[in-house]
């Protein structure tokens, strides 16, 4: 399958400046398909809803047309609607959430209000209708069909809905005691068993922040994933699941340093050019 790769600078999800300005950096080295105008409005439940309502029809364009839309961000609200557009092709659509937070508060129970701490919650049906009937008026992800991986900053309603409903996830400490080969192939054969196709999506802040700084919300503990970890992860993941939509979230080139965020994203990209999908 061809690649679309979709830049999506949206930074209205998230009350920290800088995931807007990532685009334009990493578009000196990946050529971009298309890079969708972000629009604002009056607030940021408005402007994420109205512009990831874009989102989830060009995924939906792309993927009816025999690509793989990968998109990159961006805060990680911009999954609302890349998963609204994928699974709008494909039912039973799984996820896996690739990401120290589970992103897994409504309007509710969060804290902070920062909406790119709602999408995967809102991806199963919970908390606005606005958000989980984005684009098509369904919950768009069965919860038995998502797996964390690499979570670790859990807010106590996220672990309440893990625990309800048993949510598969692997957390820091199940990477670091298990080992990570143990915990990335129980989260392939899990999905696999589950569904044939998969969401991956893919937030920068699930690696350790000395090695990953440019994020916008790093890990509370400043801890994660090693990097080598994460990478072999996703790398086996692209591999060995059969991915119909992508994402690479919550870049930040102004709190980057050395540029090593930045040399993580072209790392993963280099990984997803090498499959050759």
């Amino acid at each position: 399958m061809n690649i679309k790769y979709i830049g999506f600078p949206i930074k209205s999800g998230c009350n920290v400046n800088g995931a807007d300005k990532g685009i334009n950096v990493i578009n000196k080295f990946l050529s971009f398909d298309k890079i969708i105008d972000i629009k604002i409005y009056d607030n940021d439940l408005e402007t994420v809803i109205k512009n990831d309502l874009k989102l989830a029809k060009c995924v939906n364009e792309y993927q009816n047309n025999n690509y793989l839309p990968i998109v990159i961000g961006g805060d990680h609200s911009l999954a609302i609607g890349s998963i609204s557009g994928s699974s709008s092709n494909n039912d039973n659509l799984g996820v896996i959430w690739f990401d120290t937070h589970p992103d897994m508060n409504t309007n509710k129970t969060t804290v902070t209000h920062n909406i790119h701490g709602y999408p995967l919650a809102s991806m199963m049906g919970f908390g606005q209708k606005e958000l989980s009937n984005l684009y098509k008026n369904k919950t768009k992800v069965n919860y038995e069909n998502v797996v964390l991986f690499g979570i670790n900053d859990i807010d106590n309603p996220e672990q309440d809905l893990i625990n309800k409903y048993n949510i598969k996830n692997f957390t820091l400490d199940d990477i670091n005691n298990k080992g990570i080969q143990e915990c990335i192939n129980e989260a392939i054969e899990y999905l696999n068993s589950k569904n044939n196709k998969i969401h991956l999506s893919f937030d920068l802040d699930s690696i350790n922040y000395n090695e990953c700084p440019g994020v916008n919300v790093p890990n509370k503990y400043k801890n994660g994933m090693k990097k080598d970890d994460a990478m072999k992860a996703f790398n086996e993941f692209i591999n060995n699941l059969n991915i119909v939509s992508m994402d690479i979230v919550e870049y930040n080139p102004l709190k980057d340093k050395d540029d090593k965020s930045l040399n993580i994203v072209k790392e993963l990209v280099d990984i997803i050019k090498n499959k050759g999908c």
